[in-house]
């Protein structure tokens, strides 16, 4: 179905992604709104209520209109039907259950922001809502945040930011004119390098461990954390 696939719990959720966290707002909701592309206006819900009624009824071309466009380039209606008809009764159980659960089917959908975070929105009463907000960007509550916060600090020119996710005891003598030097100096093309390979790889995997975690990148780098006070800082990015 476009738009919709089974989350932990096996309740559906549609993803959408863009550069522009309001870009991909807008064209993760327009995605949804057009789920049910033969039901112009129709929500989520209606359209997987009309593609499991399709698939009972063995309306296989009516259920194929419902997949979606990349879907329909790859997979023929010949072979969209024969993988149904091979299924049996087990396709006709689980068509049913799609067509009369529908209407009581929470749905969601995740916006990646920027960074590899994420913004969640609910379907509720019939409207969809915002579920998480987007703007906690300086957060230190895990490691990757931590990193994203070090990151956006550092394009946006937020030393005052940076600041705080140091470790404490490199702080002495470090102030916001040094980073600003240090950032913004005879180094930059190199930082900016720097930070390019940080954004390429921020959601590697990170490694904790009690209060320390590190996440090795582009091959021989490595990014170090400690936690201190509760909330993660960077102690190197290199």
């Amino acid at each position: 179905m476009t738009g919709a696939r089974p989350r932990p719990g096996g309740r559906p959720v549609a993803a959408a992604a863009s550069r522009s966290w309001l870009g991909a707002l807008l064209a993760g909701s327009a995605a949804l709104a057009g789920a049910a592309c033969a039901h112009p206006q129709r929500g989520p819900a209606e359209a997987l209520a009309d593609f499991g009624g399709a698939v009972d009824r063995k309306d296989y071309p009516a259920a194929y209109a419902l997949m979606t466009a990349d879907y329909r380039r790859r997979v023929p209606l010949a072979d969209f039907r024969r993988e149904l008809e091979v299924g049996g009764p087990d396709v006709a159980t689980v068509a049913r259950r799609l067509r009369d659960q529908a209407a009581r089917t929470p749905f969601e959908i995740e916006v990646e922001i920027d960074l590899g975070q994420k913004l969640t929105m609910v379907l509720d009463a019939g409207q969809w809502r915002v579920a998480t907000q987007p703007f906690g960007l300086a957060s230190q509550e895990t490691p990757r945040a931590a990193l994203r916060s070090f990151v956006r600090a550092v394009e946006l020119r937020r030393y005052d930011a940076l600041l705080r996710l140091i470790p404490n005891r490199y702080r002495v003598g470090v102030s916001i004119e040094k980073l600003r030097d240090y950032w913004e100096g005879e180094h930059r093309a190199d930082n900016q390098r720097l930070l390019q390979a940080l954004r390429a790889h921020i959601n590697a995997p990170i490694v904790e461990t009690g209060d320390e975690a590190r996440m090795p990148y582009d091959e021989a780098a490595e990014v170090r954390f400690s936690r201190e006070d509760g909330v993660w800082k960077i102690e190197d990015v290199d």
